[in-house]
C-alpha cells in the first residue's frame, strides 16, 4: 500500500451525514483510492452489516459501485485505524473476526448519538 497523506487521518471515528463515493472517501481519510477499495474489501466479505448496507440492484444483486453510506465510511475509518496498527491485512482479518461488534451498526448508533450529545453540550 501506499503511504497515507495525513499519518493521523484515521485517529479518530468518521461521522458523515451524507453518502459517499470510494474516491471521496479516500480523500477524507487521506489515503489512495485503491487502498480504500483494499480495506472495503475487507470489510465485505467480513462484516455482514457492512455488506447487508449496500442498495441491491433490481435483479436482487449487491450494487458495489454505489456511494458509501453514513455507516459504512465509519466501518471504513475504523478498519484504517486497524491497518495503521497492525499493518497487515490477515491481521486486520484476524481482528474483525474476533471483534465482530466493534463493527456492527449498533456501535455504530452508539457512537454517533454521544457525538450528538457533545454536539449539544
Amino acid at each position: 500500500m501506499k503511504p497515507r497523506r495525513c499519518k493521523h487521518s484515521t485517529d479518530f471515528d468518521l461521522f458523515l451525514e451524507f453518502p459517499a463515493t470510494k474516491t471521496h472517501l479516500a480523500e477524507l481519510l487521506g489515503v489512495s483510492r485503491s487502498t480504500l477499495c483494499t480495506w472495503e474489501n475487507i470489510a465485505f466479505w467480513r462484516i455482514e452489516s457492512f455488506r447487508n448496507a449496500y442498495p441491491k440492484a433490481h435483479d436482487g444483486s449487491i450494487d458495489r459501485e454505489s456511494p458509501l453510506s453514513p455507516y459504512q465510511a465509519w466501518v471504513l475509518s475504523r478498519v484504517g485505524r486497524i491497518m495503521a496498527q497492525v499493518r497487515r491485512s490477515e491481521r486486520v482479518k484476524g481482528y474483525i473476526l474476533k471483534n465482530p461488534n466493534d463493527f456492527s451498526r449498533y456501535r455504530y448508533q452508539q457512537a454517533f448519538q454521544q457525538l450528538q450529545i457533545k454536539k449539544r453540550a
